[in-house]
């Protein structure tokens, strides 16, 4: 085996981890990096690409001392992001994971709602979200009549994380706000619209529906 060849195979052995631990998130898998983590990182792993570059992502999180669990989280991730927290305050089925993409160009912070079913929902991932109701609603239909171009984007997803609240039947709803912009990330917002997201009392995802729509 090459030099190479066995580092490579070093890389990937992080990702081994017992099948138990990608079954259920728990505060186990939260780890807050140090502040020169990131730079350390580049160092080691800047000549990788593709799987080898994620791999050497969590490769340098064991260096770093994430423990197992946190490894687990990143490599179920395809090394692409590590958990920084989860609210379990409900009491409920589903958590919420601050998780955080240190590779993005924008949005590197983001909320995703674990343990329920599915066991893997990004409140950005805008597939889920009703666009028809949105696009029916007065309000953002006045929006659009004034900036044609009206585009969806996340909100802000600090620790602070959404509105919740218990449902009928024990189920938990998630209040989470959206940006309206024109067009572009760097651009204007123009309004709000606000979309719930429910699940039953065992934690499976019932579906988003709109709350609201408000200009700027």
């Amino acid at each position: 085996m090459t030099r190479r060849a066995a580092w490579l195979a070093l890389l990937f052995a992080a990702c081994v981890v017992p099948a138990a631990a990608a079954e259920r998130v728990t505060k186990a898998a939260v780890w807050h990096p140090a502040s020169r983590f990131i730079a350390d990182f580049h160092k080691l792993c800047n000549g990788f690409r593709g799987e080898a570059f994620a791999a050497c992502f969590v490769r340098a999180m064991a260096k770093a001392g994430a423990p197992q669990a946190a490894l687990a989280f990143a490599c179920r991730h395809q090394g692409e992001a590590y958990l920084e927290g989860l609210d379990e305050a409900g009491g409920g089925a589903v958590a919420l994971a601050h998780v955080v993409y240190p590779f993005r160009a924008n949005e590197n912070s983001a909320w995703v709602f674990v343990n329920g079913s599915p066991d893997w929902i990004d409140v950005d991932d805008f597939a889920r979200l009703p666009q028809q109701a949105l696009k029916a609603n007065a309000a953002y239909r006045a929006i659009r009549a004034r900036y044609p171009r009206v585009t969806l984007w996340p909100g802000g997803r600090g620790r602070a994380g959404p509105a919740r609240a218990a449902s009928p039947g024990g189920g938990e709803r998630f209040v989470v706000a959206y940006r309206l912009q024109d067009f572009c990330h760097a651009c204007a917002v123009v309004g709000r619209a606000r979309f719930a997201f429910a699940f039953d009392r065992r934690g499976r995802f019932l579906g988003a529906r709109l709350v609201a729509v408000t200009g700027k």
